[in-house]
């Protein structure tokens, strides 16, 4: 039985038309539009996933995918030892964040999903998607990979310093107040995992990393990546995300250790190596001033 005839039996619908872009099926029915998805995850994180999407829906935030039960009224299926999830298919095309208005509107959308972000039941996650005190791991994984590179001892040092900040009592309040608080994120939250649908409304996709986490991670993410190393455009997009979602004094001191980490470095010497991270590397002139602007979080 094909693939296609296994989601007929086990939803129960009869396919139109079936479109396959590398992995993800586009789905036709009479009715509906649907997104057939793949993961290549442990049953339990799958579980937590879809999970993840129908405690949204429960909370009223709109703009995630909604996870279509199979006729045994599990929320994925199986076939050929792969495991497939049934959501709606978001119709539109990703937002360009180069554009302002765009930009903003990205920053909204986190901030209203992070409203909603909260309250999750711990008993319904994996031990391995539990991650507010991960932080430190990551900053202690950051150096490992940059001190092999010419032209990063600047940026070894500052995640010496990134390690002693999330230290500080107000960032530990931070991480312990998120943990009390069972909150989560998205885990990639940036354009290529956002839809903007013919209104201008931007809807999240592609959940598969997301995990109770600090929600200043999914901010910081968005700012280093469409930010690179402009304090003073990072401050503009926080200002703007309060106006939606209030930080705390703690949530700043927090944000702003998450901010300063070199994230992107590390993240174009992952993908690319040196060659890829040359140009993300800033001069110790540059990141000095970028520390001085974002002194203004705090």
């Amino acid at each position: 039985m094909s693939i296609l005839s296994n989601v007929e039996q086990m939803y129960g619908i009869k396919i139109r038309r079936a479109r396959q872009t590398k992995d993800i099926y586009k789905i036709e029915t009479a009715s509906a539009t649907y997104c057939l998805k793949p993961y290549d995850l442990p049953e339990d994180e799958i579980r937590f996933i879809t999970r993840v999407l129908s405690f949204l829906n429960e909370q009223g935030f709109t703009r995630a995918q909604k996870v279509y039960p199979t006729v045994q009224q599990t929320d994925y299926m199986n076939y050929d030892g792969i495991s497939y999830t049934l959501t709606n298919w978001v119709d539109g095309r990703r937002p360009k964040f180069t554009n302002s208005i765009d930009f903003k509107k990205g920053i909204f959308t986190l901030a209203k999903f992070h409203s909603s972000a909260a309250g999750f039941p711990v008993t319904e996650t994996p031990a391995a998607r539990i991650r507010y005190e991960g932080l430190g791991d990551e900053i202690a994984g950051y150096k490992k990979i940059l001190r092999p590179c010419r032209g990063t001892t600047h940026l070894v040092a500052l995640c010496e310093d990134v390690s002693n900040y999330l230290q500080q009592p107000k960032v530990r309040e931070a991480i312990e107040s998120e943990h009390k608080a069972d909150a989560f994120i998205h885990g990639d939250y940036n354009h290529p995992n956002l839809i903007k649908d013919r209104r201008l409304k931007i809807h999240l996709i592609d959940f598969e990393n997301c995990s109770l986490h600090v929600r200043m991670k999914d901010l910081s993410h968005l700012l280093h990546r469409n930010c690179l190393w402009n304090g003073t455009k990072m401050l503009r997009a926080v200002d703007f995300y309060q106006r939606y979602r209030p930080l705390s004094n703690r949530d700043l001191h927090l944000l702003h250790a998450l901010l300063t980490a070199p994230y992107h470095v590390v993240r174009n010497l992952r993908i690319g190596g040196i060659r890829s991270a040359k140009r993300v590397i800033p001069s110790l002139a540059h990141l000095n001033k970028y520390r001085r602007e974002l002194r203004a979080l705090l």
